[in-house]
């Protein structure tokens, strides 16, 4: 008798629990919709703590709008307030944009079909959701300079990189991030076997937070080239051997796995 009455309650221990976890979903889903007046899709949910939410964090959802995967972002249930979800909706949304304004530039230093991605990060006092119709341009033309741009990117080869033969085209890449006007600019390019789809890492990167060194691929290693390495912002931030005063530094700031 007693061991049914503890598989009972194990068992509505689970129903509730995943109850809940819909419940979550369905709760952050809608009032994510109610706030920017649209559909979105969730991909995914990452759960949080039941009883340390406040400390650890609810729920937390990878969500894209309808019909456009390519805006992938993060939504989740404030700690404190139940009736307000937090997101970087607007970043994702940015971000495409600003990918869009510079797919020439990029597309032309590098490989065809290579997987690509720009990251914006800004602090979540300086934009809200009134600036979602806002484009980037604007942002920008309102004299907000204070965010940070990653490129990310991941180059097929055949084997081991010769990296030497992407160095001009790597810088150009860094130029043209620094460009932008932030002073916190990144380049990140993993040199990956021509055998793997890393597709949807590149897609996801926004909010994936996984490093090259930490991917479920084969990936020889990496350029990862920002702001420090800029000759006018070095200040023995970096080793002066690997500061970018030419495009064959880049080949010197490679880092390969596994060896």
């Amino acid at each position: 008798m007693k061991k049914w009455i503890m598989l009972t309650a194990v068992i509505l221990f689970v129903v509730m629990g995943g109850a809940g976890c819909m419940s979550s979903e369905s709760k952050v889903l809608a009032k994510l919709e109610e706030k920017y007046n649209q559909k979105f899709t969730v991909e995914g949910v990452k759960e949080g703590s039941k009883i340390f939410a406040q400390m650890y964090g609810k729920d937390k959802l990878t969500v894209h709008p309808e019909g456009n995967p390519e805006v992938v972002f993060l939504a989740q249930e404030d700690k404190d307030d139940k009736e307000v979800v937090n997101d970087n909706y607007v970043l994702a949304k940015w971000a495409e944009e600003l990918k869009a304004k510079l797919a020439d530039q990029i597309e032309k230093e590098l490989p065809p079909g290579t997987p690509y991605k720009i990251l914006l990060r800004i602090a979540p006092d300086k934009y809200d959701k009134s600036m979602v119709n806002m484009s980037f341009d604007e942002y920008l033309e309102s004299g907000n300079q204070d965010f940070s741009v990653v490129l990310k990117a991941g180059i097929k080869t055949e084997g081991k990189p010769e990296v030497s033969q992407f160095n001009k085209n790597i810088f150009n890449l860094y130029n043209l991030m620094k460009s932008l006007g932030t002073e916190r600019y990144t380049v990140s390019v993993g040199f990956v076997d021509n055998s793997e789809d890393i597709s949807d890492y590149i897609r996801t990167s926004l909010v994936n937070n996984i490093a090259w060194s930490n991917l479920k691929a084969k990936v020889y290693g990496e350029v990862n080239v920002d702001y420090r390495f800029d000759p006018e912002n070095n200040s023995g931030m970096v080793d002066d051997t690997l500061v970018l005063i030419g495009p064959e530094r880049i080949a010197v700031n490679y880092q390969p796995f596994g060896e």
